[in-house]
């Protein structure tokens, strides 16, 4: 089975700048987001482009606030799915607890506090999820 995709320094999605905010990134995001979901897959059983297609719409790079996220449903969990990293040109960057709370409230809304955090394995990485049931 492939792993989730976790947020890293390069995304695969678009690279936006100043002109957008943290509502109008975590806007497009969600809508780009419901459109499909990520299916876990074995080697050949040709679900990888789908993923790669998906993953490319639900994720970006924000440089105002140096986050690369991915936004997405999982199909094997009726959840949504977050991954944020702090990341700058050079690599990661130290987490910062108030810039992500601001990504947080606006991909989640008024279900922020339902959102499940889990530990990506890098201190600048952090994963979360909301039950969907």
């Amino acid at each position: 089975m492939s792993k989730l995709p976790i947020a890293g320094p390069h995304t695969e999605g678009r690279t936006l700048g100043a002109d957008w905010t943290i509502a109008n990134v975590a806007k497009l995001l969600r809508s780009n987001a419901g459109t499909g979901v990520w299916v876990n897959s074995t080697a050949g059983d040709g679900r990888a482009p789908g993923n790669q297609y998906y993953i490319r719409k639900a994720s970006a790079k924000h440089l105002p606030t140096n986050v690369s996220l991915i936004f997405m449903r999982l199909a094997t969990q009726p959840c949504w799915y977050a991954s944020l990293c702090f990341a700058g040109a050079d690599g990661y960057l130290p987490w910062n607890a108030e810039a992500a709370e601001q990504w947080l409230w606006a991909l989640f809304g008024e279900d922020r506090p339902k959102v499940v955090a889990e530990d990506a394995g890098n201190p600048s990485v952090r994963q979360f999820t909301l039950s969907s049931s």
